[in-house]
């Protein structure tokens, strides 16, 4: 099971982390990569999670490939 106090810990310093377009490129990505992991964490117990952790790696991959930030 999750702890939610630990997850919540995560997504406080994870938002205090975002980058923004002014980010390289690699980073923003490997920020989308951390959300995801996090998002697949939570998913363990809600699975709505799961989806959202997909669209962040969806995320990483377009901006490793150049894509939309």
């Amino acid at each position: 099971m999750t702890d939610l106090t630990t997850v919540s810990a995560e997504l406080s310093a994870l938002l205090g982390s975002m980058p923004d377009l002014s980010t390289p490129a690699a980073d923003r990505a490997d920020w989308f990569d951390r959300k995801a992991d996090l998002l697949d964490r939570v998913a363990v117990t809600v699975p709505e999670a799961a989806e959202l952790a997909t669209v962040a790696r969806d995320r990483a991959t377009r901006i490793r490939t150049g894509g939309a930030a």
